[in-house]
């Protein structure tokens, strides 16, 4: 089904469409034009690699890889640990291997650019349950610093909104 899918670094023509089939439902298109602009131009400034997932006339989804980490453990680190995020495989062609091929190519991408670790971060709800058991599967372990709340440690006691900022950071040895 999937023998004509390429992945490539997303080019400006791609943003339409991205606009168009991945937008969040929590974004206006305004917004959700905003974020692409911005991945363009941080991919034109060599801070991010925005991947593709495409057939000749369809994107099937996306993921980035970003060299420097919002997230601390993985920016302070001495070799600074790269991160995959943003991953998005549209809803119609999950469970196809897509996911495993993006990954895989960023990974690469990665060790082409001289990382010997990469890191992603997952969320803890069900929706994310697809996406936790793919990393795992792939060698992705904890990275022992526990979950955070928008990227800071969160602290025993206290209350976090279960949404997509209460995370569980992952790394591999590629």
């Amino acid at each position: 089904m999937h023998q004509n899918v390429v992945i490539r670094p997303m080019n400006a023509q791609d943003i339409t469409m991205l606009v168009r089939d991945f937008a969040f439902p929590w974004s206006t298109p305004e917004e959700t034009n905003k974020r692409w602009q911005k991945y363009y131009t941080q991919q034109q400034e060599g801070v991010r690699t925005v991947a593709v997932l495409a057939t000749a006339d369809e994107l099937l989804g996306y993921g980035s890889l970003l060299l420097q980490s919002e997230y601390p453990h993985f920016a302070n680190v001495a070799e600074n640990i790269p991160e995959i995020c943003d991953v998005w495989i549209h809803e119609k062609h999950r469970r196809s291997g897509l996911g495993k091929k993006l990954l895989t190519w960023l990974e690469l991408l990665a060790k082409k650019q001289g990382y010997n670790q990469i890191g992603i971060g997952v969320g803890l709800y069900a929706d994310y349950g697809p996406a936790q058991q793919l990393y795992f599967q792939l060698g992705y372990a904890p990275d022992g610093h526990g979950i955070t709340y928008k990227c800071q440690p969160t602290t025993a006691g206290k209350t976090y909104p279960l949404d997509d900022d209460l995370i569980l950071w992952l790394t591999k040895t590629i």
